[in-house]
């Protein structure tokens, strides 16, 4: 029993050993970033981040590359952008956050997902093809909990995703939506946003980041 018990413990030591390891290693390469414990970037030299981020617990960011996905992708995160633990990112595709962008727990964004497999086709080593599209989330977005995003959605600045919605449809700016498939059930007019954003469309000035939906 003893000896079981120092086993269990020696593995546990070198685990922590390795997430400590790891985690001193992506410190150093993006010194912004402040780490979870066992957060995972694949393929790093496709990442990019701002000032100020957080990647939380056990979090997992595919940035793509390989033959698989003809060596494209990335994941960009913008200034003070917040993903929670165990989130998972599939970046194949492409995946681009603005500023300000606050993911909770347990969210899966994926920019590239399965062809349908053809009902002719029965051979099981036939590797499956992929369609590719990327993921634009804007400035001062809330994702909760739970949500799964699919490839080629566009989320508004300002909108929030309510806990375990499906997002498969772009989201306008300033607005609420919830449920699976996502569904917009609440908005904020122009009334409602900021006086400089108000400005800013009435100057006639090119968009800012955060003003990409405007018309």
């Amino acid at each position: 029993m003893i000896f079981n018990y120092l086993k269990t413990a020696v593995g546990a030591l070198r685990s922590e050993m390795r997430y400590a390891i790891a985690r001193e290693a992506a410190q150093a390469r993006f010194p912004g970033i402040i780490f979870g414990e066992g957060v995972i970037i694949r393929a790093p030299e496709r990442f990019q981040a701002g000032k100020k981020c957080f990647l939380d617990t056990r979090a997992y960011l595919s940035c793509g590359g390989g033959k698989w996905s003809n060596n494209s992708g990335y994941i960009r995160l913008g200034d003070n952008c917040e993903i929670g633990p165990y989130c998972v990112l599939w970046g194949a595709g492409g995946i681009e956050m603005g500023d300000n962008v606050h993911i909770g727990s347990h969210v899966n964004i994926t920019a590239h997902e399965a062809v349908h497999i053809d009902p002719a086709v029965t051979d099981p080593m036939l590797p499956l093809n992929f369609k590719f599209d990327p993921v634009i989330i804007e400035d001062h977005v809330i994702i909760c909990s739970g949500t799964s995003i699919i490839p080629g959605v566009r989320i508004g600045h300002h909108a929030m995703i309510g806990a375990g919605a499906v997002v498969i449809d772009d989201i306008p700016p300033c607005s609420l939506a919830v449920g699976v498939p996502a569904t917009v059930v609440k908005t904020w007019g122009a009334h409602d946003l900021p006086e400089e954003l108000k400005i800013l469309r009435g100057d006639g000035l090119t968009p800012a980041r955060a003003e990409r939906w405007v018309p």
